[in-house]
């Protein structure tokens, strides 16, 4: 493994895009339905200025010119910025944007160090084309419910015992369909009857 896979939390958290263009297009776009605080920078004064950045988590450069780039993510590490992406210049980046399926509250992510983008885009496509649409609410589901589960199986291989029935089962299906409500309720009768 080149680069380690980490998803960073963005609630409460402020992402910067430097630039115009597809390309910055793009990068603003994975944030549309974030809770993260998306901040717009075009190329210019205000992106050279290391104040700019503070209290970024995550800043994608996305300029087409090298020596504005380069500075842009010299004045975003100087403000603080927690990660700097220079698009399409994986050697001035801390970290590397995949290819994602994004399904709410859960991701895949398809990476290649910044190698293969169009790889990433075919591998992602294939992963789009298997992951049930409602993924995300099976995920909410059980995140509703995880508390109670630790607590009522503070032993690791039962946990997982029970929560692979309920992956299994009518309340993971009423989820997949849909109604994560429902699903939660035949999780709770479930975990009640234990």
């Amino acid at each position: 493994m080149d680069a380690f896979p980490a998803f960073v939390p963005l609630a409460g958290r402020r992402v910067i895009v430097v630039g115009e263009g597809e390309m910055a297009e793009g990068k603003a776009l994975l944030f549309a339905n974030s809770p993260a605080e998306l901040v717009r920078l075009p190329d210019g004064p205000a992106a050279l200025t290391p104040a700019a950045y503070v209290g970024a988590a995550l800043v994608f450069i996305a300029s087409p010119d090298e020596a504005t780039a380069i500075a842009c993510a010299k004045a975003a590490r100087a403000g603080g910025a927690m990660l700097v992406n220079v698009v399409d210049r994986p050697a001035l980046c801390d970290f590397y944007t995949p290819a994602l399926v994004d399904r709410g509250a859960v991701v895949a992510a398809v990476g290649t160090t910044g190698s293969g983008p169009l790889l990433a885009g075919r591998l992602k496509g294939e992963i789009d084309r298997v992951m049930p649409a409602r993924i995300g609410e099976l995920a909410l589901m059980l995140r509703a419910i995880q508390g109670d589960v630790r607590a009522r199986f503070p032993d690791f291989g039962a946990r997982k015992a029970f929560l692979a029935a309920l992956l299994d089962g009518q309340a993971g299906a009423a989820a997949l369909a849909g109604d994560a409500a429902e699903g939660e309720r035949l999780a709770r009768a479930a975990l009640a009857e234990t």
